[in-house]
């Protein structure tokens, strides 16, 4: 399927979740917190996390210690849940995104993980199992300062979607921060899609060699599969949306 039919499919379902607004406050409600638990565990283990889906409900619902699971894991998904509350900030403030805006975000993200959270790498680093290698530390700060400058406006003609996966990609590409690239890319594609009226895309860590690999794609310059994965991430939200309407 080409990426203009899976952005076709998506737009549909868009249109047919926007018929029902406003949507039930306490289903939406429901559905955001069942999201916040899915989006913690998978984003999570997207990058090693070996916590369940049911413990990582059980962490963020009750704050209890799983046995025999690392307390960096814990604090992971704890994290993912307070950056999530800064992406709701950040989809209702009527402002441009800042370049700050993705520093606050890796701060929260890696708050008790990292001994800088938000602030820049001052080091090479490599990027384990891909081809590509980050740029120079000294590059970073122009690199972020020319992406913050494309965060709010699509390119001509390119879909919200696609520019949201690009951002997500441009993102990963600079690697700003020594750990916390991943997360904080997959939190701004999520900002960036809900401010154009989509659902945050769910990217499952069931899909994880689709993921990376269309990652690697775009770095040869081919960025439709991406396009297309993230595309597929909002689609899973989007049939979790519809099935609110489904005759029981």
């Amino acid at each position: 399927m080409s990426t203009t039919d899976v952005l076709a499919i998506i737009d549909a379902k868009k249109s047919r979740i926007d018929r029902h607004r406003p949507l039930p406050p306490d289903s939406v409600r429901s559905l955001r917190e069942d999201f916040a638990v899915r989006y913690a565990h998978n984003t999570t283990a997207l990058e090693g996390n070996t916590l369940t889906l049911r413990e990582t409900q059980v962490v963020i619902e009750s704050g209890l210690v799983i046995a025999g699971k690392p307390l960096r894991e814990h604090l992971e998904v704890v994290n993912v849940v307070d950056a999530l509350r800064r992406v709701d900030d950040l989809v209702a403030e009527p402002r441009p995104l800042t370049e700050d805006d993705l520093r606050d975000l890796h701060a929260l993200l890696m708050q008790k993980l990292v001994d800088d959270p938000g602030v820049y790498r001052t080091e090479r680093v490599f990027i384990v199992g891909a081809m590509h290698v980050p740029p120079n530390p000294l590059k970073v700060p122009d690199l972020m300062a020319e992406l913050a400058a494309e965060l709010n406006e699509p390119g001509p003609g390119e879909h919200p979607v696609s520019h949201a996966a690009r951002m997500h990609y441009r993102l990963v590409q600079i690697h700003p921060w020594s750990d916390g690239n991943g997360r904080t890319a997959r939190m701004l594609s999520s900002v960036l899609a809900m401010r154009a009226g989509y659902p945050p895309p769910l990217y499952e860590a069931t899909a994880r060699q689709r993921y990376l690999e269309a990652l690697s794609r775009a770095d040869l310059g081919d960025l439709d599969e991406f396009v297309g994965v993230t595309a597929g991430a909002i689609e899973v939200m989007e049939d979790r949306y519809l099935a609110l309407f489904q005759p029981s």
